[in-house]
């Protein structure tokens, strides 16, 4: 019997986590601008029991009750593969999103509570937000590869425009990794590549640590080799996965040493 059809919003939910893999219910709710999560819930049990999305669901003692974590299953394929702007080849990794380690998960669920964080934040302060997961950047071939978790623009009264690529570091990532990284980075400034094809300035770039020792050595590295690189074309800010919440962002200076 073929899979009966999908509604709207349905739809919206799987390309929600074709976007961002994961998600909890708590997230969709919110993306969907639903007022209670009772709406939500019928239509991701409807998707789950027609397996287009699958869920992980912990329930143990002292766990309290915490949200499901959604994910495509195989079945979300044929309806992802027709529509405009998704390639046939990224949907296979569907097929092991299940197997997808914890850290990959909460990876994944940190985009999803910061890009949440950034629309609240937006509509207060009335800009407006224009987001891309690193899936959405798969189809931008002049972004910096391998490609950051996120890049995003808010647009002001003034239409005034701010553009950031934000790279959130895992715990126990190894310190000649975050060097790479800073390394490739700053191949990118220097090829031109993103102002010549967009014609806007370098993004600011954003550097979310794990812990408060990550943030501390990043910003040391980081003031040590400003200005022997091309580093000093953009401005850089680092701080904790905390710190992205509240606002407590430190600008990487020229060291004095």
């Amino acid at each position: 019997m073929d899979n009966p059809t999908l509604t709207d919003k349905q739809r919206t939910i799987l390309k929600l986590l074709y976007r961002f893999r994961f998600l909890t219910s708590t997230h969709i709710q919110h993306l969907l601008n639903d007022k209670t999560p009772r709406l939500t819930n019928y239509h991701l049990k409807i998707l789950t029991s027609q397996n287009y999305i699958n869920k992980h669901y912990t329930r143990s003692l002292g766990s309290g009750n915490q949200p499901a974590i959604y994910f495509l299953a195989s079945g979300s394929i044929k309806v992802l593969q027709n529509i405009e702007g998704i390639e046939t080849k990224t949907l296979q990794r569907i097929y092991r999103e299940k197997i997808r380690s914890q850290q990959f998960i909460s990876h994944a669920l940190f985009i999803a509570q910061y890009y949440q964080y950034l629309t609240t934040e937006s509509a207060k302060s009335k800009h407006t937000l224009h987001f891309f997961t690193k899936t959405d950047l798969l189809a931008h071939k002049y972004i910096i590869h391998p490609l950051p978790d996120a890049y995003f623009a808010r647009v002001d009264e003034k239409l005034e425009t701010k553009r950031y690529f934000v790279e959130v570091i895992d715990e126990g990532a190894p310190r000649f990794t975050l060097r790479k990284r800073i390394e490739q980075y700053t191949d990118y400034i220097d090829n031109g590549t993103f102002e010549e094809v967009t014609s806007h300035p370098f993004p600011t770039i954003l550097l979310i640590c794990p812990t408060l020792g990550i943030q501390i050595y990043l910003k040391k590295y980081l003031a040590k080799i400003y200005d022997e690189s091309s580093l000093d074309q953009t401005s850089i800010y680092v701080t904790t996965q905390d710190g992205a919440f509240s606002g407590e962002w430190e600008k990487v200076e020229p060291s004095d040493e």
